[in-house]
């Protein structure tokens, strides 16, 4: 029977010693009797300079404080509370008294877990949540100012947005970076409506749209019968309508080089000329160029002046891809849903599997492709709320999607989900070149490809 009693013993010591958490045990009196290694941890105390010890002179010498036990012998109740310890941590104390039959306090026995990296998370969490609520609460403000509508919920658009705030006060010419679809014209115009060129037009060109033989004449006019086609009475130029305002150049990577010099010219002079005129034109214009290209790597290529960058990227804002800020897909598609009521007269709902199906995709297109797809459902399904197979059979234009069939091998099946990417992707670049670059592959890989899948 001893024997039993002893290895008993050993267990409880064993399990004792090796809990993770804190216990601290004390008489009736409040003298401490027995503490684990956690006391050690926590306190910075040996247990031998513990043991023995009334819990009011550990309170006094610092070492903890308040004390949970002093509570209990008070109160003879469990007593719950957070204690400060002398090195810094933070620990949840749990004291349970232990009374004899006869009613008697013998023990008190406090098990502590430190919560100090939980507390301290949870107030860098309401740090953040106060900035995203300051920032949720500014942009409400501007939107009414500006009479224009964010739907943002991600922190990387907040501080975005803060930024372009920031920027807007001055002249310095801005480059937004990011992929094509993001959203650079609507946040250029925000800039604009938060500037004090407010007033004044807000003028926009894309600089890949306009052929290389048109772009100069477009941003700078020409003078009458400057060249064969012109207008009799020559015609004014995009700087010249901006005057006082904002122009908005995108797509300034496909600038033709012969317009990037006149240009350059104009923001570093703040004058240029007619073509065909003599006379120097003075205009007062805050310019915003965009991209999606790397232009550092064209400037390596020799296809974008290297003075002209410089000029270019002095307060350089790189709005992220919609896959980087999922929060925003479902405020964003629940604005277009409103917008399309307004539209088309057409009430659409969004299930909640549909709204899944939403943050699953990867969005290359972006915020143009969301609202795009978006426009599809609304006008050609017939059911009043869109549900997830409207948006798998939209993201796939209409092809069914790849399922796992029985009746096809994997190659077959590998195949079939191959030519929906190589026809998607076709569909984007419009040429054998592009695709190649898009899909990672050589050029007669992609020349090889487009027969196979898309003119077989």
């Amino acid at each position: 029977m001893a024997t039993q009693f002893e290895h008993l013993y050993a267990e409880l010591k064993s399990v004792f010693a090796a809990a993770y958490d804190e216990i601290f045990v004390t008489d009736g009196s409040g003298y401490t009797v027995r503490v684990n290694n956690a006391c050690e941890r926590n306190y910075g105390l040996t247990a031998g300079q513990m043991v023995g010890k009334h819990v009011t002179e550990l309170v006094e010498t610092g070492i903890f404080s308040p004390s949970a036990t002093l509570d209990v012998i008070e109160k003879r109740k469990q007593i719950n509370l957070v204690q400060q310890t002398q090195n810094g941590r933070k620990l949840l104390v749990t004291a349970t008294p232990v009374f004899t039959q006869d009613g008697e306090l013998i023990r008190v026995v406090s098990n502590s877990r430190d919560i100090t990296e939980l507390l301290n998370l949870r107030e860098q969490l309401d740090q953040l949540q106060e900035q995203v609520d300051s920032y949720q609460e500014t942009l409400k403000q501007h939107e009414r100012e500006t009479g224009m509508q964010f739907s943002i919920r991600s922190r990387a658009m907040l501080k975005v947005l803060d930024r372009v705030e920031k920027v807007a006060r001055v002249d310095s010419t801005v480059l937004f970076l990011g992929e094509s679809g993001v959203g650079k014209t609507h946040i250029a115009r925000y800039l604009h409506n938060m500037s004090p060129r407010r007033a004044y037009p807000f003028l926009s060109v894309n600089c890949g749209a306009l052929p290389e033989t048109l772009i100069e004449s477009e941003l700078f006019g020409y003078e009458p019968g400057a060249f064969s086609g012109a207008h009799a009475k020559g015609k004014q130029g995009l700087f010249e309508a901006a005057h006082r305002g904002t122009l908005f150049l995108d797509e300034i990577g496909e600038l033709p080089l012969s317009a990037q010099a006149k240009l350059l010219n104009v923001l570093q002079d703040k004058h240029f000329f007619h073509i065909g005129g003599t006379s120097p034109i003075h205009v007062d214009v805050r310019v915003i160029a965009a991209t999606n290209h790397d232009l550092k790597k064209k400037v390596a290529e020799k296809t974008f002046r290297n003075d002209l960058y410089y000029r270019l990227n002095v307060v350089p804002i790189l709005i992220p891809s919609l896959r980087e800020r999922k929060e925003d897909i479902i405020p964003l598609t629940l604005r277009f849903l409103e917008e399309f009521k307004e539209q088309y007269g057409i009430e659409k709902k969004l299930s909640y599997s549909a709204s899944e199906e939403l943050l699953r995709a990867e969005w290359p297109g972006n915020i143009r492709e969301l609202r795009n797809l978006l426009e599809r459902l609304v006008v050609t399904i017939d059911e009043d709320t869109i549900m997830p197979e409207h948006v798998t059979s939209a993201m796939f234009d209409g092809e069914e999607p790849v399922l796992f069939s029985p009746e096809f091998s994997l190659k077959q099946q590998l195949e079939r989900y191959e030519g929906q990417i190589v026809r998607q992707a076709y569909d984007k670049s419009g040429n054998t070149y592009e695709l190649a670059e898009m899909l990672g592959i050589s050029q007669p890989s992609a020349v090889r490809k487009v027969h196979k899948y898309v003119k077989e």
